[in-house]
């Protein structure tokens, strides 16, 4: 808990107080006692050690570590200043705890580089599975089986003017007898290395598609001294012979991306008086004033056990069917043709939308964005793996290794995870070849992360950056289900992940079951009472025994019906004002599908949407007064419609300029990369609830559906889907008629059998 909001402090300031430091323009004098190596990933001594898994993870980030140069320089400011700014804050954006800039220090480029041994072995993948059929992702998959293709470049880096330095602090010492402990002791350099060395990926390959030259050096792969560079940027000074940090000692992980891109020079550290020691590290410090990270709270789980997650999710009612009605036997599975995206990726929606979609431009459009596919790619093949032919002894009990999952998940950086079996109707019926999927695990496990509240400040959630906002989460809850997962089928258990380029299950009603929130007036988005809707999903399925959560009930079907938030601020109006409906068996405010992805694939004033998620009442920074509303809204009835037209006149869901920090670039259809023409700054728009007459909303049934594995176009049928809305029941409808001993098939008419259209 926060005890001061951030909302004054810019982005490229990070969560500490870097600015309060004193400077100096002399690098001090350091020598290492021994010369760097790569860190040891491979735990022999442990089997159970999770480091063990991350091993193939931190290998992929290394061969993205350098690559191609866009032929044009795009058009970013000329200002060092800006420049450095901007890089540090996408940095604080994948979540670095400190960034920094320097002018690259000759002393710093090693003689011998570091090398990943690993890099040399012979790795098979298979790239023939799933997501190689995947009509909204072949790109992206490309991009990703390119990475484990390239070579380590030989190439020197002396011409490589600038640096950028970033730390990943490490959260509290696991201990061996708590939950999972027997997986996470002794992992603390290698976690903060794998994730030190994704947000070095990510900037370099930004920095290249931007037009200069870009190298990540990591804690397995590197050309430079990463303690010269600390010191020059002033994140490490020396203190009795080796390097600290003034906030975090030594417990960080490093990476470097060295540029040919010039750059402001953060300078190095000066010694502090008592006077500049205070005004550093004194009570603003301790506190968080400004916006910062409170020294008091110490670091990440200090005050939690890893298995409960950062969030008190314990403390949220449970019951043992969720808040939505579902006639379990009467959901149909559906095929992933169905999928809008993939509808329109294949013709379904026009040719404007299948354009877009087939070259995943509405990510790729925005450098930012397009920059993290290569990772999301290249972890696709890693979903899959065979399991160890003999079960690990002790591996048996549900309820711990239910605790250990979630512990290694939120150790890696997961924001929450549940747990819940997978009932039928989850799995997709059929691939996109048209081939049938037989369900194959038994237990799902739902990763949730966060979206980040401090980049959803400043955007209109639907211009330049909101579809690199979707895509760091997807990345990050890959990157730690992949390296869990893996870590599972090491143990002797059928396990695999299911990401949102390559899925055989639909991760809503699997994030439902496993009590991580409530579905919400957005309608196909699960609302969680800490994160709101701003968060996105990967979900890791196996057949080791685990212990299941149940669904939670914080009130928020009757907050979502008091608040039309959402559907008053969504650009194309997808969102009901209306009430819920019955939808393939399970009551919904059910959104018009077909808007909300048209409007998404073909946004040409952003990158994709989240304009609900950054308006919805929910969407809160955590600070301590939030709290007494937050407690109101889950425990008070009768305060929420006060609450929700409370959010508006407070102002929330407006834009908050300080945090703006990327810059809005867009792409050609040669690939060239151009200042965006224009970009959504939307505000609140306070415009009147429209009456269910006024609104037109369509609906998409499992049964109007195109053929499984059809590759032919199957337009939407427009005219159709609003009958389908208008003729569809209302649960209390649906529910007495099932009461009564009615046949739902026969009554419910409307949805359950084909309209007739002239």
């Amino acid at each position: 808990m926060k005890l001061f909001s951030h909302k004054h402090r810019p982005a490229h300031l990070g969560p500490y107080p870097l600015e309060r430091l004193s400077r100096t323009s002399v690098k001090p004098e350091y020598r290492r006692q021994q010369p760097p190596g790569a860190l040891e990933f491979v735990n022999r001594a442990n089997p159970q050690s999770l480091s063990n898994a991350m091993l193939e993870y931190v290998n992929l980030m290394d061969r993205l570590r350098d690559g191609e140069v866009a032929v044009n320089k795009a058009p970013i400011p000329d200002d060092p200043v800006e420049r450095a700014n901007h890089l540090k804050a996408a940095a604080y954006f994948l979540d670095a705890s400190q960034a920094a800039t320097c002018a690259l220090p000759r002393e710093a480029i090693l003689a011998k580089p570091i090398r990943n041994a690993s890099l040399d072995d012979e790795v098979e993948k298979n790239y023939s599975v799933g997501a190689s059929q995947n009509a909204m992702s072949t790109s992206t998959v490309e991009e990703g089986a390119s990475a484990w293709q390239r070579t380590e470049s030989t190439e020197s880096i002396e011409h490589h003017s600038h640096a950028l330095a970033l730390l990943i602090e490490y959260p509290r010492e696991p201990d061996i007898t708590e939950p999972g402990g027997e997986w996470l002791v002794g992992t603390q350099a290698q976690r903060a290395a794998v994730r030190a060395a994704e947000v070095a990926a990510v900037l370099s390959q930004y920095l290249r598609f931007l037009g200069f030259e870009a190298r990540a050096h990591t804690a397995t792969a590197s050309d430079v001294d990463h303690d010269q560079i600390l010191l020059a940027c002033g994140l490490a000074e020396v203190d009795q012979h080796r390097l600290a940090n003034p906030f975090l000692g030594d417990r960080y992980g490093v990476a470097v991306i060295t540029t040919s891109l010039q750059l402001d020079d953060d300078q190095p550290l000066a010694a502090r008086n008592l006077v500049e020691q205070w005004r550093a590290k004194g009570p603003s410090w301790w506190l968080g004033q400004g916006g910062t990270a409170a020294a008091w709270q110490g670091p990440a789980y200090n005050r939690r056990a890893y298995h409960q997650g950062r969030y008190p999710m314990e403390k949220v009612k449970r019951q043992s069917r969720p808040s939505t009605f579902i006639d379990d036997e009467k959901v149909p599975r559906v095929p992933k043709r169905g999928d809008m995206f993939v509808r329109a990726a294949l013709g379904d929606l026009g040719k404007k939308a299948e354009k877009e979609l087939q070259q995943f431009r509405m990510i790729t459009k925005s450098p930012f964005g397009h920059a993290m596919m290569p990772v999301l790619g290249g972890m696709v093949p890693m979903q899959y793996g065979k399991e160890a032919e003999q079960v690990v002894p002790g591996t048996d009990d549900p309820v711990k290794n239910a605790a250990s999952v979630k512990a290694a998940l939120h150790y890696l950086g997961a924001d929450m995870a549940g747990i819940c079996e997978i009932p039928d109707y989850a799995w997709y019926s059929h691939d996109h070849d048209g081939s049938e999927i037989e369900p194959y695990h038994k237990y799902a496990v739902s990763i949730l992360v966060d979206q980040g509240y401090e980049t959803m400040e400043g955007a209109s959630g639907d211009d330049w950056i909101s579809g690199a906002q979707s895509m760091r989460a997807y990345m990050r809850a890959a990157l730690v289900g992949g390296i869990v997962c893996s870590h599972i089928r090491s143990l002797g258990y059928s396990a695999r992940t299911h990401s949102v380029i390559d899925q055989d299950v639909l991760h809503v009603p699997l994030i439902l079951l496993a009590g991580m929130g409530e579905l919400s007036r957005i309608g196909e988005v699960v609302l969680n009472p800490f994160v709101g809707p701003r968060f996105k999903s990967g979900i890791l399925t196996t057949n080791m025994p685990l212990a299941v959560d149940q669904p939670m009930d914080f009130g928020l079907q009757d907050f979502c019906n008091q608040c039309k938030k959402c559907a008053r601020e969504c650009p194309c109006t997808a969102i009901p004002f209306g009430d819920k409906i019955m939808f393939n068996g399970y009551e919904i405010w059910k959104p018009d599908s077909e808007k909300c992805a048209r409007y998404r694939i073909t946004n040409s004033g952003g990158s994709m949407c989240g304009r609900c998620m950054k308006t919805c009442p929910w969407n809160v920074e955590g600070v301590l007064a939030e709290r007494p509303f937050v407690w109101a809204a889950m425990k008070l009835p009768f305060t929420r419609k006060w609450l929700a037209e409370f959010d508006d006149k407070v102002g929330n869901g407006k834009r908050n300029t300080v945090k703006k920090w990327w810059w809005d670039l867009d792409t050609d259809n040669d690939g060239n990369i151009l200042i965006a023409k224009r970009a959504n700054e939307r505000e609140l728009s306070f415009r009147p609830p429209l009456t269910p007459e006024q609104q037109t909303l369509g609906c998409y049934p499992a049964q109007d559906l195109p053929t499984p594995g059809l590759n032919e176009p199957s337009p939407v049928d427009r005219k159709q889907g609003k009958q389908r809305y208008e003729q569809a029941l209302s649960p209390a409808l649906y529910q007495a008629l099932k009461n009564e001993g009615s046949n739902t098939d026969e009554e419910a008419v409307a949805v359950m059998e084909p309209v007739k259209v002239e």
